[in-house]
């Protein structure tokens, strides 16, 4: 997920929240996981805390 500001710079979308149990250092393992196919139709996560995966899917896909 990214967004062009006024000086044209591209900001991405980055966890918010930082605190023990975050996932941000668990991305390169939970990326295994990902769809093969570099395609995904839905998505849901009941407990987003600081948003990790959600921010790195919105990036990858």
């Amino acid at each position: 997920m990214s967004k062009e500001c006024r000086n044209g710079k591209l900001l991405q979308g980055k966890p918010f929240l930082k605190w023990v149990g975050g996932k941000t250092q668990l991305l390169e393992e939970i990326r295994k996981y990902y769809p093969f196919d570099e395609k995904t139709t839905k998505y849901a996560e009941p407990f987003i805390g600081g948003g990790a995966v959600l921010f790195d899917i919105l990036k990858t896909y």
